[in-house]
């Protein structure tokens, strides 16, 4: 049994070696060899000893991210024990954080999500599902890092919404894509890791192709997928169902953009948009694509039985 691990384990530092696109490995850890004390931890996770397995599966983490491509081979053998036990180093790399190491580790224990052994892939499953807070924390920076926008609730926010029950501070409120995401298809992934946000906002002239969009679509079936004809943005959301034709009733203002700089609130009816008039939030979101950020237009308002006129310089979807 140990042989077969040992081969298994030989294969996969070859392979790693020989392929300069191997993803779980850097340019530089492909030049070097893995040390030799990290390959017979890796091996003493077959050991008879159980102190061998014990000291292997905590001594391994310290290695980094060097070591989980020869751990995902690992979880592929015939022992369930050593698979077991690979999962939690890998696990552990992944908490550990150290630079370059938490990336490959998250990926390949996604990965082993999917595996054919049913066991492997719930033990990778719990792992992931046991720092969900981390992986989304990551995820958030990795997708702001690659030009996305992630806006999270405030408590601030919370206490002025209805949703103060349902959400918490931190919790992501929405995503917003477009010509500055440079994540490319593969960066969707940490949307994916993202748990469950209301919308994502896609602006034109992001990059993302159709067939990507709707893999998304599906990996996020209680998201709502929105497009947005420009980067403009107000910052205000509408109260649904109340005089909702012939203007737009102004529901949550989100501070720090357009609508609040400009001294919009909560409850104005908005009536006209840079000179047109607005029949409803729909007809307010068409308006607002025909604009650029930066901006400036008159929005004409019902507040308190008075028409007031107040210059907007709208905000951007992609700034934040």
């Amino acid at each position: 049994m140990k042989s077969r691990l040992a081969a298994i384990i030989a294969g996969a530092l070859a392979l790693s070696l020989l392929l300069p696109d191997a993803p779980a490995f850097s340019k530089e850890q492909e030049k070097a060899e893995l040390p030799q004390q990290a390959v017979d931890y890796i091996l003493d996770l077959q050991s008879d000893d159980f102190q061998a397995r014990q000291k292997a599966t905590q001594e391994l983490p310290k290695f980094g991210e060097q070591v989980v491509e020869p751990l995902l081979k690992v979880t592929q053998g015939d022992s369930l024990e050593a698979a077991v036990r690979a999962i939690l180093v890998i696990e552990q790399v992944y908490v550990l954080g150290k630079a370059g190491s938490a990336g490959p580790a998250e990926d390949a224990l996604e990965k082993l999500t999917h595996a054919k052994n049913p066991s492997v892939a719930l033990r990778a499953e719990e792992a992931i599902d046991r720092h969900a807070d981390i992986r989304e924390k990551r995820a958030v920076r990795e997708i702001r890092k690659m030009g996305g926008t992630v806006k999270l609730w405030t408590p601030e926010e919370i206490a002025k919404t209805a949703q103060g029950n349902t959400v918490e501070p931190g919790q992501v409120r929405y995503v917003a894509l477009g010509s500055k995401w440079k994540g490319g298809e593969n960066g969707l992934r940490f949307i994916k890791r993202v748990r469950k946000f209301p919308v994502l906002y896609l602006i034109k002239g992001h990059p993302i192709p159709e067939l990507a969009m709707e893999d998304l679509m599906k990996a996020l079936p209680a998201t709502q997928f929105q497009t947005r004809d420009s980067d403009a943005m107000l910052g205000i959301t509408h109260m649904a169902g109340i005089r909702d034709r012939g203007g737009c009733l102004v529901g949550d203002v989100s501070d720090g953009l357009a609508a609040q700089k400009a001294g919009i609130r909560s409850g104005d009816f908005i009536l006209q948009f840079g000179g047109k008039p607005v029949e409803n939030f729909d007809t307010l979101v068409g308006l607002i694509g025909e604009k650029s950020a930066g901006d400036v237009v008159e929005v004409v308002l019902l507040r308190d039985g008075q028409i007031k006129t107040l210059p907007v310089t709208l905000s951007s979807w992609l700034d934040r």
